[in-house]
């Protein structure tokens, strides 16, 4: 095991000096990570993960060596709670580094909570207030009218000590999803007998296990009548969202990371850290009275206004750069999907190229 370690390090950093030293795309097929999303070509703006950027990914690496002498705006999706100081601290030493290597670019925080934008702020970082769940697919996730609630919760979670599932041992009528990409086998197995009752819409530990796309998680969660988040901390969870949209209510613990934003004392409970907590929130919010329609369109109010921030900053941007650019009709393009840590510079460098084309311009 050490020495499979050792030679995937070793990869890795012969990967990142390729990346940064060659001159040619020899070596680009076996190049990986840097997924992202371009919100534009003129200017450039680029919309990526903390976690991908941080970890120094070799195929944007590459296409950043590309663009090295242009302004980029790297818009960074915080993926954790960053409401404490040393976390604001580690942002603010990542950036000066970064900022080393690539003295044009222009680093903005998306904070997903209002704390968190005003901690920020306070440590001279550049950062708007624009929760990643805004970016959730409503076209997706919606209500099923005639899907049938056979279960009374589900939790769309991947299998890790600080999702909790032990929280949800009181539920008699459980369903599951999850990704065996995150799962630990051993720790599933324990999760799975603690949880017996729970209805597996995909089990990692099955033989016939398959990933479930998202209009797949969609008709799942249609099937039952509440959504579980039972974190204490992560970043904006993007399953709760996905139950607002569907019209699910939601019982929720007390979490740190800012998917409350989003959340509303009429159909959403936050409950105690017990599992008889958990099951007593499921018991009152399986008979919400609140509609599914009327759930789904005060969500999607409260993302207009992110939605709103977002446009704010991406205008002052092109005003900045003396470009005309209105970036509004790109929206619908940027749903969320699952980041990939397996794209290469060519399919980033294809991202760009869609953004110039589908730029259009608009008065200033």
């Amino acid at each position: 095991m050490t020495i499979v370690c050792a030679h995937l390090r070793l990869g890795k950093i012969f990967q990142t000096w390729a990346a940064a030293s060659l001159p040619t795309r020899l070596f680009e097929p076996y190049m990986r990570g840097g997924d992202c999303q371009v919100f534009s070509y003129d200017p450039l703006i680029i919309y990526v993960p903390d976690w991908i950027i941080r970890d120094r990914p070799v195929a944007l690496l590459k296409v950043l060596r590309q663009f090295r002498n242009r302004a980029i705006y790297l818009l960074i999706l915080l993926s954790w709670a960053h409401d404490t100081p040393g976390r604001i601290k580690q942002l603010t030493l990542w950036q000066a580094r970064h900022l080393r290597w690539y003295p044009h670019h222009r680093v903005i925080f998306m904070a997903n909570s209002e704390v968190e934008h005003q901690m920020l702020a306070a440590a001279g970082l550049e950062t708007a207030w624009v929760n990643q769940n805004a970016f959730v697919s409503p076209a997706i996730f919606r209500n099923l009218r005639e899907s049938d609630k056979r279960l009374d919760a589900v939790y769309d979670a991947r299998i890790n000590p600080f999702k909790r599932h032990n929280l949800a041992v009181g539920i008699e009528s459980l369903a599951l999803i999850t990704a065996r990409s995150h799962h630990d086998e051993s720790y599933t197995r324990s999760i799975r007998g603690i949880l017996p009752q729970a209805h597996w819409f995909n089990d990692p530990l099955a033989s016939d296990y398959s990933f479930m796309s998202f209009p797949e998680i969609n008709v799942a969660i249609n099937q039952c009548r509440v959504g579980l988040c039972l974190s204490a901390e992560e970043g904006a969870m993007y399953a709760s969202m996905q139950y607002l949209l569907a019209g699910l209510p939601v019982v929720s613990t007390k979490s740190r990371g800012g998917r409350d934003e989003f959340f509303d004392p009429d159909y959403v409970r936050i409950v105690a850290d017990s599992a008889d907590a958990v099951a007593a929130g499921v018991r009152e919010m399986r008979d919400c009275p609140v509609p599914a329609t009327e759930i789904r369109r005060r969500t999607l109010e409260k993302i207009e206004r992110h939605k709103t921030r977002l446009f704010e900053l991406l205008d002052t941007i092109c005003a900045t750069e003396g470009c005309r650019a209105d970036l509004r009709c790109r929206w619908d393009s940027w749903a969320t999907r699952p980041w990939s840590d397996s794209i290469t510079p060519a399919a980033i460098r294809k991202r760009i190229e869609n953004a110039a084309i589908c730029t259009t311009d608009y008065p200033m």
